[in-house]
């Protein structure tokens, strides 16, 4: 109900309202204040008018700063390794649906390298669990240590030569 009454006055029709009340308010204090004969009443009601619309004008650029939103980014550092299941867990990201290969790569010397293929195995509330299926060689033994994790980057893009390998590996 929030969001509705905060889109209705930051809409165009509420913005022609807002105009209508502060035209009706300045009507009635010209009935009940002189404003011809103290020129200071002028000033201040026309400073107090003026303050009023630009703080309007912010606040609707700070609700539509607000309600953009943010891009997940295209890529994920694993959050922990399950040797039993042979799993990295990353966080939620839109960018990794459900059965797809994704690719872990590791970066030494800030150069990816290949160094495991996966499938989205099961999405959760907050996680996402990446059954691991092809080991590369690239490390001795499977990162597990959070340290050792932050090097690796799971990204959802697979380069072809590796699709095709994979493929035939399955055939």
């Amino acid at each position: 109900m929030k969001d509705k009454i905060i889109n209705a006055v930051y809409s165009l029709s509420g913005v022609s309202i807002i105009i209508g009340v502060v035209g009706f308010l300045s009507g009635l204090v010209t009935i009940f204040i002189n404003v011809n004969e103290q020129l200071s009443v002028k000033w201040l009601l026309f400073s107090v008018l003026i303050s009023i619309l630009i703080i309007s004008i912010l606040l609707k650029v700070i609700y539509d700063l607000s309600q953009e939103t943010k891009p997940p980014p295209p890529f994920e550092h694993p959050i922990r390794y399950v040797p039993e299941e042979e799993v990295f867990v990353i966080r939620r990201n839109e960018n990794f649906p459900n059965a797809i290969l994704v690719a872990c790569y590791a970066q030494q010397d800030e150069i990816d390298r290949l160094a495991y293929l996966g499938v989205v195995h099961i999405i959760q509330d907050k996680v996402i669990q990446i059954k691991i299926r092809a080991d590369y060689g690239v490390f001795e033994s499977i990162p597990s240590k959070s340290d050792q994790l932050k090097t690796i980057v799971v990204r959802p893009v697979v380069p072809v030569t590796v699709l095709q390998q994979f493929s035939n590996l399955e055939n």
